[in-house]
């Protein structure tokens, strides 16, 4: 049975890249290949134009506009039920994901048998402080969500039974990877070379990035409000055990001026209650977190060589 392939390329900036992705694209999976899905996410307005020039064109490749920018993971998530192939592919729109390494995913799935295939991005083409920055921040986050694969990348190939698991889940922050943590773990990864972009500057600045670990960790970790709770008990053991040194001593020795021992076992306990009470209520403000519906995270403007829907 050939399987075929649909690739999903939430848009921002980018014009004369996407032509080019969709021809080698086409030539490098022959049949195989379904339609290029172009999801444009509310940015530089020549996108848009190019899109709706690609799409007059091509009739397999359908344009998708957002009301608003909605952000890469929410557009990413939006073209997926436009896909009707068995697989799918994601990338960015500037050419860092290169179109003929599509097939080192295809190979890498077919060994696997695997559910996603992940392209562990090698030689990373941006500066050395973004490098450095965003290896840190993945560290951090391998921490929090040790599920979550340690190559994981906007470049993936996706089983689209499991891609369109994803597409009825809400939180108040968007990551896809972390969602697609929840659907699967038959999961693998594949070397392959990181390109240099083709539309100038990354758009995502160090403070975007930062903000996007920062939200990552809120909607999806439970490792802040378990240090915090961690931290909450041992404090509570250690004043419980100073209280109980203090009267000892007291009864037995009278080694401690008057008031002394009262106040420390008061403050011991004192910051040990708060803790454990905010770790707590952190624990359960995580868990409303995951199951609460929150803004739409997509709403369609407009649709080039797409079914109605």
């Amino acid at each position: 049975m050939t399987m075929t392939y649909s690739i999903v390329i939430p848009v921002f900036r980018a014009t004369a890249s996407l032509e080019v992705i969709y021809l080698k694209s086409k030539e490098l999976l022959g049949k195989q290949f379904s339609k290029l899905i172009l999801v444009f996410d509310q940015g530089k307005v020549d996108s848009w134009n190019k899109i709706e020039e690609l799409a007059n064109r091509y009739p397999d490749i359908i344009g998708i506009q957002l009301n608003r920018n909605f952000g890469q993971h929410n557009a990413t998530i939006c073209g997926f039920q436009y896909v009707d192939s068995e697989y799918l592919i994601t990338m960015d729109e500037d050419l860092e994901h290169h179109p003929t390494d599509i097939l080192k995913l295809i190979i890498k799935q077919k060994e696997e048998n695997a559910d996603i295939v992940y392209a562990h991005l090698l030689n990373r083409s941006h500066n050395s402080f973004r490098n450095i920055t965003s290896k840190i921040l993945n560290t951090l986050l391998k921490l929090g969500m040790p599920e979550l694969h340690p190559h994981y990348s906007g470049f993936r190939l996706i089983r689209t039974d499991v891609a369109k698991g994803v597409l009825e889940m809400r939180s108040s922050y968007t990551f896809l990877d972390g969602y697609l943590t929840w659907v699967t773990t038959n999961v693998v990864s594949v070397d392959v070379e990181h390109g240099r972009s083709q539309s100038g500057r990354s758009s995502y600045k160090l403070k975007d990035l930062i903000r996007h670990f920062i939200n990552i960790f809120v909607t999806f970790s439970s490792l802040p409000i378990r240090l915090l709770t961690s931290l909450s008990f041992l404090l509570f053991a250690l004043s419980s055990t100073y209280a109980v040194v203090i009267i000892f001593n007291t009864l037995m020795y009278d080694t401690y001026a008057a008031g002394f021992p009262t106040l420390i076992t008061m403050l011991g306990f004192g910051f040990g209650a708060i803790l454990l009470g905010l770790g707590i209520i952190g624990e359960y403000i995580q868990r409303i977190n995951l199951k609460t519906t929150h803004r739409p995270v997509f709403i369609v403007k407009n649709t080039l060589n797409s079914p109605k829907r």
